[in-house]
């Protein structure tokens, strides 16, 4: 199995109490999530993180998709609207799904 990283960025948006998958793909629908980051997953984000990035993070709400595949993903390769589709079907594929939200950013395990 490979382990993937996708993390979409957008405007800061209001998180619902109650968040769903239906919340971020209609996000993802309507073009107002891009993608930040696409491949393994980093170790320690933190340890990229310096005082100008947060400030900006904080004006930002991230999404972080955490999935696994039999096959490896040229992340490269793939445009933005492909990289929707490959995560969309990710998600449909997915018996659970585990998410934990707090106001600004949501974290999806798939």
């Amino acid at each position: 199995m490979k382990s993937h990283t996708l993390v979409l960025s957008t405007a800061k948006v209001h998180i619902p109490e109650n968040v769903t998958i239906d919340f971020v793909t209609s996000l993802m629908n309507r073009g107002v999530a891009m993608v930040e980051y696409f491949g393994p997953e980093i170790d320690n984000p933190e340890c990229f993180v310096d005082e100008d990035m947060k400030a900006v993070s904080e004006t930002i709400s991230y999404f972080e998709f955490f999935f696994d595949t039999e096959e490896p993903i040229k992340y490269d390769e793939l445009n933005e609207e492909q990289v929707d589709h490959l995560l969309l079907e990710q998600i449909k594929k997915s018996a659970h799904i585990e998410m934990k939200a707090d106001e600004k950013d949501i974290i999806i395990y798939l």
